[in-house]
């Protein structure tokens, strides 16, 4: 009986995550940047996304991979990241692959209606970085 409890449990459990996981699928765009440090809270290129010039697109894909597109790392193109996803409680794990190289990189997220947010901090808690998406 215990036995059957803890599978019950386990299944459920599985399912309540895919389920969750499945919420992320699809393509986002940003529409908001915030910068917190000590110094105070900053709207990163507020004006520059409003107007659709600064873009970040991120496309989660349900076979457990990920691309982003974006234009805003000062290169004046528009470049493509990719790699694989996945989740681990509230947190959202994007592995990036760069040639040989990977990294990953792990945010907390939160999904409220159509909007997904992301938020990384650095390890020393000066600084924490919220980018929202609205999905497409």
């Amino acid at each position: 009986m215990k036995a059957l409890l803890l599978t019950l449990f386990c299944a459920i459990l599985f399912v309540t995550s895919v389920a969750h996981d499945n919420n992320l699928i699809g393509t986002w765009s940003i529409i908001d940047l915030t910068y917190v440090s000590d110094q105070g809270t900053q709207k990163v290129m507020e004006a520059d996304i409003k107007a659709g010039t600064a873009i970040t697109n991120l496309y989660i894909m349900n076979d457990g991979k990920f691309r982003q597109t974006s234009n805003m790392s000062g290169s004046g193109t528009m470049d493509t990241y990719e790699g694989t996803w996945k989740t681990a409680e509230n947190n959202l794990i994007f592995t990036l692959k760069i040639g040989e190289q990977a990294a990953d990189i792990e945010y907390k997220y939160e999904l409220k209606e159509n909007t997904l947010y992301l938020i990384r901090s650095n390890p020393q808690g000066t600084m924490k970085i919220t980018m929202a998406f609205k999905r497409k």
